[in-house]
């Protein structure tokens, strides 16, 4: 066949390669004729290209019949070949040596029949004096290029005995975190190459092979220079009458590759490849699999890598079924962890590199590093979800035909109910149509709800999200448009008010739902229910802003009035005694609140029925309650049944159901059952990220029990990582200064105090008070908290009399807010006693003892929580106050609780006990206990 013939035969191949079926074969019979030699090449390409492999192969079509196999050469040029290390679609690689100038060991690459040698060599010369530039610890030197005696196009490069980067990570099982340490040296790599005009084009797997160097996992790019001198330079005039041979591998290859033009080609080309090589990292497989790529026929493959966005990685490894499983253990974790892990911070980052816009992609390898390394180190990526314009925008283009038509529908209503709300309601004359437009408006509001969807907020340019920004716009048409119809106006901000809460703009929320209550307020009379439902509504918002006296007020105003006008039976006033009875125990008045709760299921139960979803609201409420006093049975009784009831009405993965999930979580961690109190925070935490994004408020809470765990078992790096990520989304989402961050900077305080960094922890936990004292004033219940962790840091470093000045504070808080037979206040009477023994004042400890020493030894006793330790402390205390048998009773006390034996062997506030004749029996009763039998 000469060389026109061959010409022809690749033109018809491109054409008939876009089609398949009949209309395949009509158009190679027409394209043909008589001439069956062209046919029969014609069709071996196409069978060819039809049954390309997966893996490692590429697209390639032969451009000369291949000869016949020969044995291996035992020499090419000057290098004497040693073994065969791989065979691929580019051809064959070698092990080889290298006699002069130098003696060494290489990698020699023999490319496949079908290459113009010339132009292949030529290319390389063109880039010789770049790559040998090249000198980096993660890039494999290149050192020659030639042809074999047959004419053959061969490279030359350094020899690297290692492992495919996926292989290796597979085979040792490396976490997320150590394949990202890996990704981020590869990166490196490939920047360096950048930086001397040098582009990879077929980064994958093969091309990254990992070594040890030293014991210590090196990665090395292979390749470099190959894939630009054996490409095509193809140009707009002969894309159609070249084959355009693919360089680089179709599961790793760019969109603008995919194009085959080759014009496009720039460093963004690799960063795209490092994207989906990162995916493989993270998800064990590509985004496209292969099977489904390459059975689609090349144009539609083509199609697919230009235009389809594959699933984020975090929702691929839920999709694959029981290879998750393998993947997830590949990585030293389970499925639903791994997910976690990739959601988020590491879906943004790999759906930046592989977006099909490269301008929208990182601009460089450095860049995809630094945003991986700041992911590493917990801090805020510069990766984001793409805004919802964004994601409109890229709808629209696809589905233009349906989105005309749709948008004229859209506007015409929009336009349709600015006028019939401003016009026909003002008239009076058409009340029923106006009615259904105001709630079609509210309708679209509600599309902005978190609560009822996942719409991502996203963000304007200004740093406004978008969802916020529309919302603003609603507001000022509301206010300028409807000025005159005071009812419907107060019906839309109510509607707001609720999204700006599920959003977590509080500021926002309240000014619209103070706006509709006035308005209700001044148009209905304080007495319409109504007017109670935007009382209770600002009751809420109050609530969740901290104002918790606010909160009370509005709360008891609204079950008076409902309980007045519409019965104490009434399911509208067990609302309001729900609400009540939730703001009384904000504020700390357990007995006041615990009959209110019992009272509102009571109503809710005989109205609805025992499983009705209001019935469940109150039971967890009650059972936060019972936590709080102790009554753990009934309050893990409690919470079993409030999450058996929301899973049933609102499904096992709503944000009602994490609630419940996380504060049972607290119960069981306080019930010393870690492991189930983990898989709650666990759940809590992957539904709430599921829902809202993992920077959203709603993540916080269960990220703090996850830490507070994590404390308790010793790990105290992955519980500062926690509390760190915690106290960056409470800033993020409530400001530094909102007294919200205080609860996450305790936990930060703890920590350092338990790592011995006593000057990091005062910082934090001082910083904590001061937002407390600032939002709700020095005297206020909250402030308590700060003050009990500020005052144990204070013992554990030495400083008795500071750790007592802030005891007594506590304490002055604590009864005028309870009382001082309150439960917190007798523990912190016997935590004063001890501050006070410490600074020599036995008698005022001795008093403090007398009086609420056996209250709180029984409060230690009924309550599991670290109940051993605080029973061993009452009776240190006890002996330093030589009152020797409460002392023993107390230590009888905590072994019976589960207390390790060898403290009282250990313990040097127990040496005044020696030869008494109780704790000698003790000690030789502890010896019984652990004898063996």
């Amino acid at each position: 066949m000469n060389d026109s013939h061959f010409r022809r035969a690749r033109e018809i191949f491109v054409e008939a390669a876009a089609k398949s079926g009949d209309e395949r074969k009509s158009f190679l019979t027409e394209a043909c004729g008589t001439d069956d030699e062209l046919l029969a090449e014609v069709e071996e390409l196409l069978r060819f290209h039809d049954a390309a492999p997966g893996g490692e192969s590429q697209i390639e079509t032969p451009l000369r019949p291949s000869p016949a196999p020969t044995q291996e050469p035992e020499k090419i040029g000057p290098y004497r070949i040693l073994q065969t290390i791989g065979t691929g679609g580019m051809g064959k690689v070698y092990e080889a040596e290298q006699a002069r100038p130098l003696r060494r060991r290489v990698a020699l690459k023999v490319i496949k029949w079908g290459m113009d040698t010339e132009q292949v060599v030529a290319r390389f010369d063109s880039e010789r004096q770049a790559l040998a530039l090249m000198d980096h610890p993660n890039v494999a030197h290149v050192f020659d290029a030639g042809a074999t005696e047959e004419g053959r196009p061969y490279f030359v490069m350094e020899f690297v005995k290692g492992e495919p980067i996926t292989d290796y990570c597979d085979h040792r099982r490396l976490t997320t975190r150590n394949r990202l340490e890996l990704f981020i040296q590869v990166c490196r790599g490939v920047q360096h190459a950048h930086q001397r005009g040098i582009i990879h084009r077929d980064l994958k797997p093969s091309n990254v092979l990992v070594t040890e160097v030293d014991g210590t996992a090196t990665p090395k790019i292979i390749d470099f220079g190959v894939a630009k001198a054996t490409s095509q330079h193809l140009t707009e005039e002969t894309i159609f009458t070249e084959l355009g041979q693919w360089i680089g591998t179709p599961e790793y290859m760019s969109p603008e590759q995919a194009g085959m033009t080759g014009l496009d080609i720039d460093t963004r080309t690799d960063v795209y490849s490092l994207g989906v090589l990162l995916y493989e990292l993270l998800v064990g497989i590509q985004p496209f699999a292969p099977d489904e790529l390459r059975s689609s026929g090349f144009d539609s493959m083509r199609r697919k890598i230009r235009e389809e966005d594959p699933p984020r990685p975090s929702t691929r490894i839920s999709t694959i079924g029981k290879t998750s499983t393998d993947t997830a253990d590949h990585r030293r974790t389970d499925p639903p962890t791994l997910a976690r892990l990739l959601r988020g911070d590491l879906d943004w980052i790999v759906m930046k590199s592989l977006e099909k816009d490269r301008n929208r992609r990182y601009g460089s390898p450095a860049e995809l590093a630094a945003d991986v390394d700041r992911h590493l180190a917990h801090k805020a990526v510069h990766a984001s979800p793409p805004s919802t314009t964004y994601k409109v925008g890229k709808f629209v283009r696809r589905h233009r035909r349906v989105v005309i038509g749709a948008g004229l529908v859209f506007f015409a209503l929009v336009a349709g109910l600015a006028v019939a709300t401003v016009g026909m309601v003002r008239a009076r004359r058409a009340e029923r149509l106006a009615n259904t437009q105001v709630e079609l408006m509210i309708g679209m509001f509600d599309l902005l709800d978190p609560m009822r969807d996942t719409l991502d907020p996203g963000e304007t340019g200004n740093g406004e999200s978008t969802a916020e920004a529309l919302l603003s716009q609603a507001q000022e048409r509301i206010d300028t448009e409807l000025g005159d119809e005071p009812l419907v106006r107060a019906q839309l901000n109510a509607t707001l008010g609720r999204i700006y809460m599920n959003l977590g703009l509080h500021e926002q929320a309240l000014a619209a739902w103070q706006e509709a209550h006035q308005i209700r307020l001044e148009e209905l009379g304080d007495d319409h229910p109504d007017v109670l439902t935007s009382t209770l509504s600002l009751g809420s918002i109050h609530d969740v802003m901290g104002n918790y006296e606010a909160a009370l007020v509005h709360f008891r105003r609204a079950a008076d009035m409902r309980a007045r006008i519409l019965g104490p039976d009434h399911p509208d006033t067990a609302e309001s005694l729900n609400s009540l009875a939730f703001g009384l125990w904000r504020n700390g008045e357990y007995d006041e609140a615990a009959p209110l709760f019992e009272r509102a299921l009571a109503i809710r139960v005989e109205a609805f029925g025992p499983d009705h979803a209001v019935v469940g609201d109150t039971l967890y409420m009650q059972a936060v309650l019972l936590r709080d006093i102790g009554e753990y049975k009934r309050a893990r009784n409690g919470f079993e049944r409030a999450l058996a009831i929301r899973e049933t009405f609102y499904g096992t993965d709503h944000t009602a159901v994490a609630w419940v999930a996380h504060n049972y979580g607290l119960l069981l961690d306080q019930l010393g059952e870690n492991d189930r109190a983990r898989a709650n925070f666990e759940r809590a935490l992957a539904i709430q990220e599921a829902t809202f994004g993992p920077e959203n408020f709603m993540v916080i809470s269960p990220l703090l029990g996850l830490a507070m765990l994590d404390l308790e078992d010793g790990d105290l790096e992955p519980a500062r990582q926690r509390a760190a990520r915690a106290v960056r989304l409470q800033e993020l989402n409530h400001g530094a200064d909102h007294h919200f961050v205080a609860s996450g900077l305790d936990v930060l305080g703890r920590i350092e105090q338990r790592a011995g960094d006593y000057r990091l922890a005062k910082t934090h936990l001082e910083r904590g008070l001061r937002l407390r004292e600032a939002a709700v004033g020095g005297n206020h219940p909250q402030v308590t908290t700060s003050l009990y962790w500020l005052a144990r840091l204070n013992f554990a470093e030495g400083s008795f009399e500071s750790a007592a000045e802030l005891y007594e504070r506590r304490q002055t808080i604590l009864d005028d807010a309870f009382g001082p037979g309150h439960r917190e206040a007798i523990l912190n009477q016997i935590s004063l006693a001890w501050a006070h023994a410490r600074c020599g004042r036995l008698d005022d400890a001795a008093r403090l003892y007398h009086e609420y020493g056996r209250a709180a030894a029984n409060l230690f006793n009924a309550d599991p929580v670290s109940s051993s330790t605080d029973l061993f402390n009452l009776g240190c205390l006890a002996t330093l106050l030589d009152q020797r048998r409460d002392a023993v009773r107390w230590l009888r006390l905590s072994l019976d609780l589960g207390l390790d034996p060898k403290r009282l062997h250990e313990d040097p506030d127990l040496a005044n006990l020696r030869g008494d004749r109780e704790f000698e029996e003790l000690l030789k009763e502890i010896g019984t206990r652990s004898a063996p039998r």
